[in-house]
This record gives structure tokens, C-alpha cells and sequence, in this order.
């Protein structure tokens, strides 16, 4: 019978694998965004001068919208998207002004200028995105360690040796074929990676941590 073999297919399937094993951190990350209540304090912020005034249109005279994007605060990329609790008047042109502007005139997202009135939202964005950096560069970290140990190895067999949890992110297909062939010998392999590192990546990944 054929040895299980690291074929491109199956080394592809199993980083696949490794990254939707450390997926949940990354979502767990991304769920931590700024509360949505900030597209209210950003819309009243940027038109409490003209909110006394709008209040005294007549129902037509002005758009509305249901959300507020920001694309960027200053210099920092936030690309989120808040809720209103109940529609907003809205200028069918959007004025520019030192605390904000609209770059692209056929997209909805605005940017909030680098203003000491936004400091709290740009602290809580970058916090945020600094979360989802890390859980991102650890998915990745992950995912590279893992295709060091089977890029170590022409087969399957000796790469669990080496790292049982391997098995986890094997296809079941592969798995089936493992299962009906006996393993003669093994050749020693050095690999440059902190398998025990790896291991507990693993695991806190299964557990949610």
C-alpha cells in the first residue's frame, strides 16, 4: 500500500486548515470593534453648529441615512461602518471642514480629519485594530510553523511523530489512507520550530483563548 504522501494537495489542505483553526481569535478580535454608539457622537459632533437649523427644514429639504462610515481618522485606517438608531438628515453634498472630509465623491465613507475632537474614538480604533493586528500575526505565526513540520517531511507518518496534534488538520480523506498502512522504520528530522509552542497555540485556539 501507498505511503500518504505530501503532495501539494494535501500540504495546501492541511494550511487551510490550520488557519481556520486559529480563525475564532481572529473574529473574537474583530467583534471587539468601537461600540456603535459613536456613529450618533460622530454625526452630532460633526453637525452640532447646523443641527438647530436643520431641525427647522421642512421633511425633503435634506437626505437621510440609516449609517455613518469612516474610512479613515487621520492617518489611521478604521474602514467602519455605525448605525443610527433612527434615520439622520444628511447633505446631499458633503461640506468639507476641519474635522472632516469626503475624498471620493461616488463612496460613502468619510474621513474624520486629525482633530483633538476625535482623540477618544482614534485611541479606542487603534486599540482595536492593534487586537486584530496581533491575532492576525498569530494566525500567521501558526500557520508558518505548521507548514515547517510537513515541508520537513516527504510523508505523513513521521510528521506525526513529531507533532501528533498534526492529525487535527488532516483532511478525513488522508486520515482513511493513514489508517491502512503500517509505518517501517523512521528517518530523524530536524525542524526549526518550538513544536511545544506550536502545541499550546493549538490548544488555547481549540479552548479560545
Amino acid at each position: 500500500m501507498a505511503t500518504v504522501r505530501f503532495s501539494k494537495e494535501l500540504c495546501d489542505a492541511i494550511k487551510a486548515q490550520a488557519k481556520i483553526k486559529m480563525r475564532p481569535p481572529v473574529d473574537r478580535a474583530l467583534a471587539t470593534r468601537p461600540d456603535n454608539a459613536w456613529g450618533q457622537s460622530i454625526y452630532d459632533t460633526l453637525f452640532l453648529e447646523v443641527k438647530p437649523l436643520i431641525s427647522q427644514l421642512p421633511v425633503g429639504w435634506l437626505n437621510t441615512v440609516n449609517r455613518i462610515k469612516i474610512d479613515k481618522v487621520g492617518d489611521l485606517s478604521c474602514g467602519l461602518e455605525f448605525t443610527f438608531a433612527s434615520p439622520q438628515p444628511w447633505p446631499y453634498s458633503f461640506p468639507h471642514s476641519d474635522l472632516a472630509k469626503k475624498d471620493y465623491s461616488y463612496r460613502d465613507e468619510i474621513t474624520l480629519k486629525d482633530h483633538v475632537v476625535w482623540s477618544d474614538f482614534k485611541a479606542e480604533v487603534q486599540a482595536w485594530s492593534d487586537r486584530v493586528r496581533a491575532a492576525v500575526q498569530r494566525q500567521d505565526e501558526f500557520v508558518d510553523m505548521v507548514t515547517k513540520v510537513i515541508e520537513a517531511h516527504a510523508t505523513l507518518a513521521p510528521a506525526l511523530k513529531v507533532w501528533p496534534p498534526l492529525w487535527e488538520l488532516i483532511p478525513d480523506e488522508y486520515k482513511d489512507r493513514h489508517r491502512e498502512i503500517k509505518v517501517q522504520g523512521k528517518k530523524e528530522v530536524t525542524i526549526d520550530v518550538d513544536l511545544g509552542k506550536l502545541t499550546a497555540m493549538s490548544t488555547a485556539a481549540k479552548f479560545g483563548v
